[in-house]
């Protein structure tokens, strides 16, 4: 029990580090809890659902104190994101797990390979930029 503690409180600390620098942290908490915690994917999912709240509560908390917000689109972004949670949460209950956790699989290559792209992209352009 007590070193099961130990690399969950490790674990979360490295995911916070990574999703405070942007690198897909919901992702791998879910990758974290289901392969090595054996948690369902449907729990997962809804853990990382409380892992975002509370990291995005800190974030708006940390940016409003930095910059002047807007507001309004702060509540119409949280409202539409309050109802497809809710949305996406009610069809993956009817949707059989092992279709959710191949669906979840296949976003989080797709979304990879995008960020791959991306990037290979950025680079070259840089390249050509200062080889000429």
């Amino acid at each position: 029990m007590r070193n099961t503690v130990f690399l969950d409180m490790a674990a979360a600390f490295a995911i916070g580090i990574l999703s405070g620098m942007g690198i897909g942290g919901g992702g791998l908490l879910v990758i974290y809890l289901t392969l090595l915690r054996s948690v369902g994917q449907l729990e997962a999912q809804g853990l990382n659902l409380y892992f975002f709240i509370f990291a995005s509560a800190a974030a708006l908390f940390v940016h409003s104190a930095k910059r002047r917000m807007n507001w309004g689109l702060v509540l119409l972004v949280g409202a539409v994101g309050m109802f497809c949670a809710y949305a996406g949460s009610t069809l993956a209950s009817v949707t059989e797990p092992h279709l959710v956790r191949k669906l979840f699989g296949a976003m989080l290559v797709l979304s990879g390979g995008v960020s791959l792209v991306k990037t290979v992209s950025k680079k070259r352009k840089n390249a050509n930029s200062t080889g000429n």
